[in-house]
């Protein structure tokens, strides 16, 4: 009998099997249900496994029992059969805000692992714009609640929100516009946060908040800064900004570095962000992504982060620009800061012979050095979709791209796409679906298996589902690619957080 088997032969029958034929095994008898728990056989099924696992913060799976893999492998290819299923069955629904004075979210964002969601809902006092921004602990959904909670003046732009090695605190950068282009820094403390009672706010402020304002180079007065998106690297901001000619010249995409504890600010040389027609910035080890399409092409372009604020021999670092500069400051102060050599580019494979096509999301910021983007063709029948995936090596002296993959979808002919979120391993992904002719709107789901190469399309939320919400009311929409959580904010101002395992 098998169970008869020394233990040296046993794993090597095992190497060949996955976790489905490993569960199998271990239902067959006692002595081969304790076999199949080591952890040394869940080790490396969790190093093969091709789903993303829900892991806790910052843990490898090497430092978790066998025991615990197994609940996280079940737990992983339930959602999988669930998001692949025709009709998808929704497992948890809550309301997590339920606003009736039409104070809607226009921005939200999950922190990998979707236990953390940030909100922002702007709103209109004595003729004034304000944003209101929400951080909620949902990692008891039944007893999800607001843990931190601000308003500032002026329209959001852009932020991004980064929890910190440990998980004990999570930095929040937000980019505002409050008849000036503005950087909001916030440091909140997740662990007193973990500590709070459902809905009672806090009654100190956040670990430290900071802002800086945007002004434009003494070069380039002419050019009105517009914040885009921002990276955040260490105590480095990496802005991407959209330089506005109030002269009626052509807007161009710059990138602005930004000391966030002494304000100094540095430009990058224009030269390396004018190719990209579309720009966004990632971070991975010491280098800085700079992804985005060039001359109709989906493209990565790799250079080391360089030290913009290194101290001259001189004194302390400059500013560039300052907020007040003497008629006679040398130029050379104030000069662009160069991103050296390029390392590395990565053209990604696009239809060159299909006009009109737009990014619709790239993949938001990871631990992990892979990114996904979807793109969008609406000026061909039928129309249709591309998702394209790239994973990263950084941990040598050079960046290497150790895997790159490109799959077309069909989409509808008479609907348009909007609100797009990617995972950065490009497995799942959704998008709200708006039908022209029937002016009605559904939320699409993608599944790509990574092993066949196939993706495939579905419905997750009809237009009518059996719900207490309609995807015809949806104004903004985020999403968890590991833990398959979506969350969407509604134009009546009420947010409900789906799960579907």
């Amino acid at each position: 009998m098998l169970s008869d088997l020394p233990d040296d032969i046993l794993l090597d029958v095992v190497h060949y099997l996955g976790v489905r034929d490993v569960l199998t095994l271990r239902m067959t008898c006692r002595s081969l249900h304790a076999f199949g728990g080591n952890d040394y056989i869940w080790h490396r099924l969790a190093a093969e496994f091709p789903l993303p696992l829900d892991l806790p913060f910052n843990t490898s799976p090497s430092a978790l029992p066998g025991d615990e893999l197994q609940r996280l492998a079940i737990k992983a290819m339930r959602l999988d059969d669930n998001w692949r299923s025709p009709k998808p069955i929704v497992r948890g629904l809550r309301a997590l805000i339920d606003d009736k004075s039409g104070q809607y979210v226009d921005q939200m964002q999950f922190l990998p692992g979707g236990k953390w969601l940030w909100t922002a809902q702007r709103t209109l006092k004595r003729e004034s714009w304000y944003t209101r921004m929400s951080l909620w602990n949902l990692e008891d959904v039944s007893n999800s609640h607001r843990v931190w909670a601000t308003e500032i003046s002026g329209i959001y732009r852009s932020c991004t929100l980064v929890q910190s090695t440990h998980g004990d605190f999570a930095t929040l950068v937000v980019g505002v516009c409050d008849h000036r282009e503005v950087i909001e820094v916030h440091s909140i403390s997740l662990q007193d946060a973990q500590n709070m009672q459902y809905g009672i706010y806090p009654t100190y402020p956040p670990v430290k908040s900071k802002q800086l304002q945007i002004i434009p180079h003494p070069r380039a007065p002419h050019l009105r800064p517009i914040i885009h998106e921002i990276a955040l690297h260490d105590n480095l901001l990496i802005v991407t900004i959209f330089a506005l000619d109030t002269g009626g010249g052509a807007g161009c995409l710059q990138i602005l570095f930004v000391n966030p504890e002494t304000g100094s600010t540095k430009w990058v040389d224009p030269q390396f962000a004018q190719s990209f027609s579309f720009l966004w910035i990632r971070v991975w080890g010491d280098y800085l992504f700079l992804v985005g399409e060039m001359n109709d092409d989906f493209a990565v372009r790799v250079y080391r982060i360089p030290n913009p604020f290194s101290t001259p021999a001189n004194g302390s670092p400059r500013a560039s620009p300052p907020a007040a500069a003497p008629p006679d400051e040398p130029d050379d102060d104030y000069a662009y800061t160069d991103l050296g050599p390029l390392l590395a580019e990565f053209v990604g494979p696009t239809p060159m012979a299909v006009p009109g096509h737009h990014i619709a999301q790239v993949s938001p910021a990871t631990s992990s050095p892979s990114l996904a983007a979807v793109m969008f063709y609406h000026a061909v029948q039928p129309h249709n979709a591309q998702l394209l995936r790239f994973a990263f090596d950084v941990a040598s002296n050079t960046v290497i791209l150790t895997d790159m993959s490109s799959k077309e979808f069909p989409i509808g002919n008479e609907s348009s796409a909007q609100l797009a979120q990617v995972g950065a391993l490009g497995v799942r992904g959704v998008w709200l679906e708006h039908n022209w002719e029937s002016q009605l709107n559904c939320v699409k789901k993608l599944a790509y298996d990574p092993h066949t190469g196939i993706a495939k399309v579905g419905m997750l939320l009809p237009s009518h589902p059996e719900l207490p919400l309609t995807p015809n009311m949806c104004h903004s929409l985020a999403f968890d690619e590991i833990s398959g959580r979506l969350c969407l904010g509604m134009y009546d101002g009420n947010v409900y957080v789906m799960d579907f395992v």
